[in-house]
């Protein structure tokens, strides 16, 4: 837009003439002026209006609130370009997303969950649920079993796949001037150490590749190169709407200033204080090359911290409307936003082709995302096909492309597998002073096709080794063999009246269990299978007979689940039955039949709330003698009210219902009240056998595991106190026998 900078004071045209004739003339060169005046006006009219969006993490999504004014004041906007979050921003503007839209559409993400790429418990396949957690982190092996470190905390998964929900419209489509508005999206070429401006592709593709923030996004691979983000080589990308074309240029500038010592407080900080090192050099030149320089203070605001996503947008507008308020400029009315972007057509796919795999052959692929060619799939089939085949936990990363060649639409399935070793490091500890830390080695699809080998050794308090290894014949339905043999040695105290330790023996067990079973996708697995144990109990402290058993016998068990996590689940239900019988003979000592069953549910009242219910059930029926091999009873995950493993006995049933809250994200609160009975052969409710606690437990769910406490009192108000850090249970529970 021409400024045109017309005082009233100047140039006055103030020559005396004489006549007629000099009259004449000065009307003519008023004349001349007036059309010079319009013809300014006729050609601003014309004038090509650029805009830039920056980088810089949540603070960019202050560019929303920007558009909102924009679009208020019926800005036209010629040509976009955006780095990093700045252009997803642009590119769903460009594609003709009203601001409005796109602020609807940011507001209903969850970013956490996006940038966390972890699969929700109640997604995973039913064969994999056989296992509980039993690493807190893990570490990918290479071929001669040396750990790699990760690229990034985020691998980037979930991101690529809800841009591509997001960009459907224009999936197709790959010449970014074809948009509604001409797009260009800045990358950086860590390879080269190049600016890349990507002016065609696949829309999502190249929004995530200018969003991998060093170390803290990963890297994304296009064809031969690996790209990061935007913002080291061009965080404001005026020059590339400059180039573009446009004449005028807006450009929004929401990054931050170099921070002080004081303020480099976290992992996160020192990282965004290395890249800004270069940003603030490159962006120096991108701002004087604006027309208007939008720049939004959000130095308050964490590069990461989305969960203030709202109000980031409303500073961004009010910023917006301080500036294009004081400017007055009046723009004619362009290229106006209709917001007629569907996700609802359904597309023809002719073909599907997979790339980027190593392992895993293109039939198998294509069999795990379950689509065919011929058919016509919607955004939301191909992206629940996709989410489905990432749930089996072989990729790193999957996600489609879809390019039309010719009157054909080709679905591409890229894919990133997941490396076929791993290991894993564990590592608990409880209030009753007992620590222990393990590792873990995973091998996948190694010894056989379709197999699984767990290798686990855990040292500390809780000693034991223990060989997992399944083979699989069908991928989420089918029949599996598995072989479990287990060493492992564990103490077990004896409590006196007042709950106070006073003796504790070694019990040292040697088993292996081999069983047939059958897994039907999500719903049910169940095994019948054969078992032997020899079990040892010697000397720890105070004097003790040492005295050994053995058993083998047969056994049936069968487990559903569909909680959506772990330790803290809100929502689903957990089952699992295991029914074993021994002869007396020659392999038993004596012949007992022993059953085990466990009940979980919850039932959401709301976002935030569950009712939960849990009955556990163990008895040995005819046998109430059993010494060597009971059920023990009490801690955080049994009985509120008696310590970890107090209580011993060959029948008991337990009943508890707790009200869980989530209060804040990862932090949990139980409000529980639990009856315990123990049982014999003769009657199952005498008062001296009848126990009632009442607790509340407090759970976070941190990087480093599940941290727990708790506090409960008995019925005689006797005070329990508990406290638990990382994966305290046995992560092979299914498996043993």
């Amino acid at each position: 837009m021409i400024k045109l900078l017309i005082k009233n004071n100047e140039n006055k045209f103030l020559y005396k003439r004489r006549g007629k004739l000099s009259r004449l003339f000065i009307m003519k060169k008023i004349l001349v002026l007036i059309l010079i005046v319009l013809l300014t006006i006729s050609l601003s009219a014309e004038e090509k209006i650029g805009l830039a969006l920056s980088g810089g993490g949540a603070r960019a999504l202050a560019h929303i609130g920007v558009l909102k004014v924009i679009d208020k004041k019926n800005i036209p906007i010629d040509y976009i370009a955006g780095t990093s979050v700045g252009a997803v921003v642009g590119g769903l503007y460009a594609m003709g997303y009203s601001a409005e839209k796109i602020e609807k559409i940011i507001l209903d993400l969850e970013w956490n969950d996006i940038l966390n790429d972890e699969i929700s418990r109640d997604d995973v396949y039913i064969s994999q649920k056989r296992w509980k957690p039993y690493a807190n982190v893990f570490f990918d092996l290479d071929n001669n079993f040396k750990p790699n470190l990760p690229r990034a905390f985020v691998p980037g998964n979930d991101l690529v796949n809800k841009l591509f929900e997001l960009t459907y419209p224009v999936s197709t489509t790959r010449d970014f001037d074809e948009l509604e508005i001409p797009f260009r999206c800045v990358s950086t070429n860590i390879i080269t150490g190049k600016k890349k401006v990507f002016s065609n592709g696949s829309l999502h593709e190249v929004m995530r590749a200018s969003m991998s923030f060093p170390s803290v996004i990963s890297p994304f691979q296009l064809e031969d190169n690996l790209y990061i983000d935007g913002g080291i080589t061009d965080n404001l990308p005026t020059g590339v709407v400059k180039n573009m074309g446009a004449d005028f240029i807006i450009g929004v500038d929401a990054s931050s200033d170099l921070k002080t010592n004081e303020e480099l407080i976290t992992l996160v900080d020192v990282l965004e204080q290395t890249v800004n090192v270069n940003i603030s050099e490159n962006i120096k030149k991108s701002r004087n090359i604006c027309d208007v320089l939008i720049k939004i203070d959000l130095d308050n605001i964490d590069l990461l911290n989305f969960d203030k996503k709202e109000q980031i947008i409303a500073i961004g507008e009010r910023a917006a409307q301080n500036y294009f308020s004081d400017l007055n400029y009046n723009f004619s009315i362009r290229n106006k936003i209709t917001n007629n972007v569907t996700n609802t057509q359904k597309l023809l796919i002719s073909d599907i082709d997979v790339s980027g795999n190593n392992y895993l052959s293109d039939r198998k692929i294509k069999e795990y995302v379950g689509l065919k060619p011929g058919e016509r799939y919607s955004q939301r089939e191909i992206s629940h096909a996709i989410m489905k085949a990432y749930n089996s936990q072989l990729f790193r990363a999957i996600y489609p492309v879809i390019s039309k060649i010719g009157e054909k639409n080709i679905l591409k399935i890229k894919v990133s597998e997941r490396k076929r070793k791993r290991l894993g490091f564990a590592f608990s500890y409880n209030s009753y002073n007992e620590m222990s830390a393990g590792l873990t080695l995973e091998m996948n699809n190694l010894i056989q096709h379709n197999s699984k080998l767990i290798a686990n050794i855990n040292i500390g308090d809780k000693k034991f080794i223990k060989f997992d290894y399944v083979k699989n014949f069908g991928k989420h339905y089918g029949i599996y063999f598995r072989l479990f043999p287990n060493l492992s040695e564990r103490k077990i105290y004896s409590y006196n009246s007042d709950h106070e330790k006073t003796r504790s023996v070694r019990s040292l067990e040697m088993s292996t269990t081999a069983g047939i079973g059958l897994y039907a996708s999500e719903a049910v697995i169940m095994e019948a299978y054969l078992y032997g144990f020899r079990k040892k109990l010697y000397k720890d402290i105070a004097e003790f007979d040492d005295t050994e058993f053995h058993s083998s016998g047969i056994g049936f068990k069968t487990y559903h689940e569909s909680l959506d996590d772990p330790v803290f689940p809100m929502k689903g239900s957990e089952i699992m039955l295991k029914y074993s019988s021994a002869k007396e003979g020659v392999f038993s000592e004596d012949g007992n039949k022993k059953f085990f069953s466990k009940i979980k549910m919850l039932l959401p009242i709301s976002d935030r709330v569950s009712l939960k219910y849990k009955f556990e059930y163990g008895s040995y029926f005819e046998n109430s003698d059993v010494d060597y091999d009971p059920f023990f009873i009490g801690g955080v995950d049994s009985f509120l009210g008696l310590n970890a493993g107090e209580l011993s006995a060959p029948i008991y049933k337990i009943n508890t219902i707790a009200l869980r809250i989530e209060p804040w994200r990862s932090f949990y609160c139980d409000m529980q009240f639990n009856i315990l009975n123990l049982g014999n052969l003769d009657y199952w409710l005498p008062e001296e056998n009848f126990y009632r606690g009442i607790g509340i437990k407090l759970g976070y769910k941190s990087v480093i595991g599940p941290l727990r406490l708790g506090a409960a009192l008995d019925e005689e108000f006797k005070e329990y106190f508990y406290l638990s850090l990382g994966y305290e249970f046995d992560p092979f529970e299914f498996s043993n026998r």
